[in-house]
């Protein structure tokens, strides 16, 4: 690969990782961090290098996998991020590997992954069932664990007023007796 088409495939990758940032972060509560897009680039170079060097490339996403998952173990992600993740690590792999002479191709790829994203970026923003706008903390003892689920609902439509609502334990403090639940409505 020349240094002119290696420029061309990361300027490809950096518009369409800079544009799924844009509009991924626009009008949310939760944003992501910038430093996210960094894996995409990250991972297009270690594409480069790994088929350029004796390594095979299944070595390298291996080691990429063994220390990704030991990074995101400590933290729970949002729906939003672990698309963005997915679809900037596509999108690194395609614009570093893909065979293709033809960098119109490439380029429609993108575009075409890219405003798919948008598209249902604006959906899921538009639909109140699936935002995560709408969604609340709820603080409850260590006994709401030991309840069974009809008694668990009901406890929560008390404590927060909703009819219709889905739960999760989003984590729970030993030291306080308390867990603490994630309730989408």
């Amino acid at each position: 690969m020349e240094l002119q088409e290696l420029f061309e495939r990361l300027a490809i990758l950096c518009i369409s990782i800079f544009t799924l940032y844009y509009f991924s972060n626009r009008n949310r509560n939760i944003r992501l961090h910038p430093l996210l897009g960094l894996i995409s680039v990250c991972t297009f170079f270690m594409c480069m290098v790994f088929t350029k060097a004796e390594y095979s490339l299944g070595v390298g996403f291996g080691l990429f996998a063994v220390f990704s998952i030991l990074r995101f173990r400590t933290e729970t992600f949002t729906i939003q991020t672990i698309v963005f993740l997915f679809v900037s690590i596509t999108l690194s792999l395609l614009d570093g590997l893909l065979p293709i002479k033809n960098l119109e191709v490439l380029l429609g790829i993108n575009i075409t992954i890219v405003a798919i994203y948008l598209v249902l970026n604006y959906l899921e923003k538009k639909s109140p069932i699936v935002s995560e706008k709408s969604s609340i903390e709820v603080i409850s003892s260590l006994d709401f664990l030991q309840l069974e689920e009809a008694e668990r609902k009901r406890v929560l439509t008390e404590k927060t007023k909703l009819k219709n609502f889905s739960y999760n334990i989003k984590s729970i403090n030993l030291n306080d007796n308390i867990v603490i639940l994630k309730v989408s409505h």
